[in-house]
């Protein structure tokens, strides 16, 4: 339970904001900006959450690089008909077109946050454009321009978070389309400090609240929340274990420190079936939890920001773990398969379809035929060129450079029988479905899985352009459904405060970010779906408590 003694507080300001992501740092800019004292409290010895390690994109309809060429009412037929009725509160899509844009706007007059247009990256199904309305053939997504992090914050540009899936880190997604990011380029900006992609956008924000006087305070985990005896929240209970401080929220608290992807528990209640996340491990469900304890009311949790996962036969992450990379299939000449030998999936338009089919539950059968892993099958061609992934930089090789043995989630084989042998499937189920798929795609045909309305390949597996799996050898990886975050978390109303379940509003709590229902319901309209709600939900939570009058908490 929520702690609801009036405690004699270790440390008081006007605004505790747990977490440090772009929703986080944005709503602790915007309350200071309005004149409050901000704490920000961080579990990791990192700063910048799910969002530094990410592309740093943000969706934003009406943006200035696109608003001559977008509308209102497009924008929000668009997030409608994808989220297909699974809004928790469908009026926050709108409050959302309408916002994101001022919020990046404030960004960049108020920080050294730069954006540019993502230029080839479209709105996600554009690539089916004809079957949804309000969708364009060009992008509506932002992406954070390379920042000289070593410059502007010196020794403390470390803070920032670095993650493996997205690299180089120091480059944009527009200057890695252009090739600028040679070997010698991108150890010339290491060297130097810059940080593009989501480095580019939390370096400004935290450089900004560091020039305005908030300290933002790493390895300080938040355990629970302190209500008063009207249920009100008034603090935060959080430090390292043995050492925790009551610290005191006149205005109120943002919870806004990330999904539950990490906490198996969690994921398996609500989720129901296994994801591998592909974020920063302490996103372990402490907002959600601390929240219902408060009695918060909950959306969106059975659902999540899907990829695929291939893990890395060679490399190792910084736990000592094989390293899982974004990749869902491997493209033309390889199939997907369920532990029956059996296709499965299209793929899907975008990543965010990709791993819901791993849950699928199969009435002739009954059971979760699609239950993961599931395997990539391929044949010779990529083991002679290698194997590029779905994001620019990622390059996975199935062969060892010292020749190491292969794991066992990784097959080699002469034929097509003897590799599903080795992976435990049926062999005249897999070769059946071998020889049904090379039929088809010698004459550029996909009966099965194919989509011919499909106008060409964005950010999901290629589906359009078909080769047949050729062999000797014929190779299989393990295929996992992975997720960049969750769906789900507090139910909020347009000012990010946090619904009750036994009260309208439960004063003093604000969500944002991952730790709150998207905004956007279960769906991912363009690059940068998680990151442009949590920006825009945390500049309207900041503007918001900016506004509201400092509490008598004791």
């Amino acid at each position: 339970m929520a702690a609801t003694d009036r405690p004699s507080w270790d440390e008081i300001f006007d605004v505790v904001v747990v977490g440090s992501g772009g929703g986080a740092l944005t709503a602790a800019l915007l309350a200071r900006d309005g004149g409050a004292s901000v704490l920000v409290i961080e579990k990791d010895e990192f700063i910048g959450g799910t969002t530094a390690v990410s592309g740093g994109d943000m969706w934003v309809p009406l943006n200035r690089h696109i608003a001559d060429k977008d509308s209102r009412d497009e924008a929000i037929a668009y997030v409608t008909r994808l989220s297909d009725g699974q809004t928790t509160d469908p009026s926050l899509i709108e409050v959302y077109v309408d916002t994101a844009h001022q919020a990046i706007g404030y960004l960049e007059a108020h920080t050294g946050y730069r954006s540019e247009q993502h230029y080839p990256l479209h709105d996600y199904y554009s690539v089916i454009g004809d079957r949804i309305p309000g969708v364009k053939p060009f992008a509506r997504s932002v992406s954070p321009m390379p920042w000289p992090a070593g410059a502007e914050l010196g020794e403390r540009a470390r803070l920032i978070n670095y993650g493996p899936w997205v690299p180089p880190a120091e480059f944009s997604f527009n200057e890695q389309y252009q090739g600028l990011h040679t070997p010698e380029a991108v150890e010339q900006r290491r060297r130097e400090g810059i940080r593009a992609k989501g480095g580019g956008l939390i370096g400004p924000l935290f450089k900004a609240l560091l020039d305005r006087g908030v300290e933002v305070r790493t390895s300080t985990p938040a355990t629970r929340l302190v209500t008063d005896d009207k249920d009100a929240v008034t603090g935060v209970v959080a430090g390292p274990a043995g050492n925790e401080k009551r610290i005191g929220a006149q205005r109120g608290v943002v919870l806004a420190c990330g999904g539950f992807e990490w906490n198996k528990e969690m994921v398996k209640t609500y989720i129901g079936y296994d994801v591998q996340p592909m974020s920063p491990w302490m996103n372990t469900g402490d907002g959600h939890l601390m929240a219902m304890e408060a009695g918060a009311k909950m959306g969106n949790m059975t659902s999540f920001f899907s990829y695929g996962v291939i893990y890395e036969p060679f490399a190792k992450g910084r736990d000592g773990n094989p390293l899982p990379q974004m990749m869902m299939g491997l493209g033309a000449g390889s199939i997907i398969v369920n532990s029956r030998g059996q296709r499965f999936m299209h793929g899907g338009y975008t990543y965010n379809d990709f791993s819901h089919p791993f849950g699928f539950f199969d009435q002739r059968n009954p059971g979760y035929t699609n239950k993961a892993p599931a395997w990539v099958i391929f044949g010779a061609g990529h083991l002679e060129k290698g194997i590029m992934g779905v994001k620019p930089g990622i390059e996975l090789s199935l062969q060892g450079p010292e020749g190491e043995t292969a794991p066992d989630w990784m097959a080699l084989a002469d034929s097509v029988s003897e590799l599903a042998e080795k992976i435990g499937i049926d062999p005249d189920a897999l070769e059946q479905t071998v020889e049904r798929y090379n039929y088809y795609a010698e004459k550029g045909e996909d009966p099965d899985w194919g989509d011919p309305a499909q106008t060409r390949v964005l950010t999901g597996p290629d589906t359009v352009n078909l080769a047949p799996i050729a062999g000797p050898p014929y190779g299989a990886i393990q295929q996992w459904p992975g997720t960049i975050g969750t769906h789900g978390g507090c139910r909020i109303d347009a000012d990010g405060r946090v619904l009750g379940n036994r009260v309208p509003v439960i004063e003093g709590l604000y969500a944002a970010g991952n730790t709150s229902a998207s905004v956007l319901g279960c769906t991912y309209p363009g690059g940068g779906g998680c990151i442009g709600p949590s920006v825009t939900m945390g500049y309207r939570a900041g503007r918001h408590l900016a506004a509201t009058p400092a509490r008598d908490i004791g």
